[in-house]
């Protein structure tokens, strides 16, 4: 496909998406239950009672046969979603422990007016207000784009990872000039250009198994630089997963059954709350998130308390061994 065409392409046609805001965090959410861990100093008048003791390390034998399991609710547009994914799919591949990768609605999309946008009475997104200047000058989060754009570079170069950031970004998100009348804002999902079209692929991976090879085949070519125009290279990126469904037929359901591929991500987004945190990627074992790739050797230390063991033989996906790998077994 010539550099023209590459960069004519466009998403095939997708139904309309439900509200794909989040819901509201559940008051029993996993971090909320057990945040208090310090004799009642942060329980901000709450009874002792409603706070769940530190959970016990579990004492079964960890097996091929009764892997620990670790959800993982990601992002297509989040950078640190790919940073972390061959971390996760190493831990899969050579130990006990079941990987299931959830791909959800990027933050900006899922809590609009976070990102610069706005959502009515009902949590329905609606059309941007004029002007999120105020708030990014008076105390608001100016800070957060530069910071992510040069952290991802110092990540990647510390975990040995090729990385170039997303051109084009999966979701379309104002950020020039900066501090701009419009600086931050996103449009609702109805004018997103690639974000629908991608979740639902993703979803459609998770519904085959092969949500980890769908990540790890198309990270690259939206991060790491391994496509001049990724959305283009999209297509041959999915029929190499080698589903029962090959691209334009997976796209064809898609198009034909919408709810059963968006059934994937309004189960997921619940999860997500129901940890207690609302960032990707979030890796959740027991309940307990893990919030950012940063936090994957946090995770590790965890599941070795609850006996991680290594597998006799690696599972597909493989990967090679990341330089950065914690300590240990």
């Amino acid at each position: 496909m010539g550099e023209k065409s590459k960069r004519d392409f466009r998403p095939p046609e997708m139904p309309p998406v439900p509200n794909p805001v989040n819901p509201p965090p559940d008051a029993n959410n996993w971090l909320w239950r057990h945040h208090d861990v310090n004799d009642g100093v942060n329980n901000h008048g709450n009874k002792p009672d409603e706070f769940d003791p530190i959970p016990a390390p579990q004492t079964e034998p960890v097996t091929s046969d009764n892997p620990l399991v670790v959800d993982v609710c990601d992002s297509i547009r989040s950078p640190y979603s790919y940073l972390v994914i061959n971390r996760l799919a190493y831990l899969q591949s050579n130990y006990n422990c079941q990987v299931t990768l959830r791909v959800i609605f990027p933050g900006a999309i899922r809590m609009p007016d976070v990102a610069g946008g706005a959502v009515d009475d009902t949590g329905n997104q609606v059309a941007q207000e004029p002007a999120q200047e105020t708030h990014y000058k008076q105390g608001g989060r100016w800070y957060k784009w530069a910071d992510c754009v040069w952290d991802c570079y110092r990540v990647a170069e510390f975990q040995g990872i090729p990385w170039k950031f997303a051109n084009p970004d999966p979701i379309d998100q104002n950020h020039y000039p900066f501090l701009g009348l419009d600086y931050g804002q996103v449009p609702t999902i109805e004018g997103q250009t690639w974000i629908s079209w991608m979740v639902r692929l993703a979803n459609a991976a998770e519904l085959a198994g092969k949500s980890m090879e769908f990540l790890l085949f198309t990270g690259p070519l939206i991060w790491g630089g391994q496509s001049d125009f990724w959305p283009a290279d999209i297509p041959a990126a999915w029929n190499k997963l080698k589903t029962d469904l090959d691209y334009d037929e997976t796209i064809a359901d898609i198009q034909k059954n919408p709810d059963k591929y968006d059934a994937c991500w309004q189960e997921s987004q619940p999860m997500q709350m129901a940890s207690g945190h609302g960032g990707v990627p979030n890796m959740i074992f027991r309940g307990e998130p893990f919030f950012g790739q940063d936090r994957f050797d946090h995770l590790f230390f965890r599941l070795r308390q609850n006996g991680l063991t290594m597998r006799d033989e690696p599972n597909w996906p493989q990967v090679t061994k990341p330089i950065r790998w914690p300590d240990g077994i």
